[in-house]
C-alpha cells in the first residue's frame, strides 16, 4: 500500500509503516497524516502482524508539522487555517492513538530531525532506536503552539515533569545520546545500520508469543492509571490465562529443554 506520503508494507508478519515524503523532509500535511492513520488501521485488521516498524524513508524522520503550509492556509484566511488545522490534529491524534491501541509490539526508527509531532509519533512506539544523528525538538512553542499526537501525555511519563517542562517550554534539543539517557529511546546505533538493528529486533519479537506480549502491553501502559491491589489482580488473571495457552507449554518445555522455543503463529487476543 502507497498512500499519501506514506509506505505500508507487510511480510513474514511484520509491518513497515515507512513516512516517505523526502523533500519536505517529511512534514506532515493532512494527506499524509490520513494516509498514516490509514496504515494504522489497516495493520490492526490485519491478524498476520506480529510486529510494527515504523520508520523514514530519508536522513530525516520528520520534522514535525507542515509549518510552510500553515503559511498558506493564514494567507488565505485564519477560518481557513483553522479548519484544516482542526482536520490535521484530529487525523493525526488518531494514528498515533491506533499505534498505540495495537496489541502487537511497535519499533520506531528515527534518525536526523525528530521534531513536532514527529517527537509525539518516536513516543507512541514501544520501542525506539535512533541513529546517532538523532535531534530531537519538540518545537511547539517555537511557533505558538502547543503539543498534538499524545506528546503531552507521554513525554512526562517517560523523562518526569521537569525535564518535560524544559524540553516544551524552552524548545531544549536532545541528541540521540541524552535521549538513550533519559528513556526517550531504548537503543542508539550508527546511522548505516539504523534499519538493520530495526529489522533484527522486529524478528525478535515477532517470533514471541503473541498473546502474551500483548497481554504485557496493556498492564504496563496502564499501570499509570491504576492501584497496587488492581495491578496484582490483574497480574494474577493474566498470567493464569497465559498459563493455560499452547505458548506457555511450548515455553516451558523450551526451557526445561534448553532449546529456544517456537511460538505459535497466532494472533494475540
Amino acid at each position: 500500500m502507497t498512500e499519501a506520503s506514506i509506505r505500508l508494507d507487510i511480510a513474514d508478519g511484520i509491518a513497515c509503516i515507512t513516512l516517505d515524503r523526502p523533500a519536505a523532509r517529511n512534514s506532515i500535511d493532512l494527506p499524509l497524516a490520513r494516509g498514516l492513520l490509514a496504515a494504522v488501521n489497516a495493520v490492526a485488521q490485519d491478524e498476520s502482524v506480529r510486529a510494527v516498524i515504523v520508520s523514514s524513508s530519508s536522513a530525516h524522520f520528520t520534522v514535525g508539522g507542515d509549518v510552510r503550509r500553515f503559511g498558506a492556509l493564514l494567507d488565505q484566511s485564519p477560518a481557513i487555517c483553522q479548519a484544516e488545522l482542526d482536520a490535521l490534529v484530529a487525523t493525526a491524534n488518531a494514528a498515533t492513538l491506533g499505534l498505540t491501541r495495537l496489541a502487537c509490539p511497535v519499533v520506531g526508527l528515527v534518525q536526523g530531525a525528530v521534531a513536532g509531532f514527529g517527537c509525539a509519533l518516536a513516543m507512541a512506539c514501544d520501542l525506539v532506536i535512533a541513529a546517532d544523528d538523532t535531534r530531537f525538538t519538540l518545537a511547539y512553542s517555537a511557533i505558538g503552539a502547543t503539543p498534538d499526537g499524545g506528546a503531552s501525555w507521554h513525554l512526562p511519563r517517560i523523562v518526569g515533569l521537569q525535564r518535560a517542562l524544559s524540553i516544551a517550554l524552552l524548545n531544549t534539543p536532545v541528541d540521540a545520546r541524552a535521549a538513550l539517557a533519559m528513556g526517550l529511546v531504548s537503543e542508539v546505533v550508527a546511522v548505516g545500520e539504523l534499519a538493520d538493528a530495526g529489522e533484527l529486533l522486529a524478528r525478535r519479537l515477532a517470533a514471541g508469543p503473541a498473546q502474551t506480549q500483548a497481554r504485557i502491553k496493556s498492564m504496563l501502559h496502564g499501570a499509570f492509571e491504576t492501584d497496587l491491589e488492581s495491578a496484582l489482580a490483574t497480574e494474577k488473571t493474566n498470567f493464569l490465562a497465559m498459563a493455560a495457552t499452547a505458548d506457555f507449554a511450548e515455553g516451558v518445555h523450551a526451557f526445561l529443554a534448553r532449546r529456544a522455543a517456537n511460538f505459535g503463529n497466532r494472533q494475540a487476543e
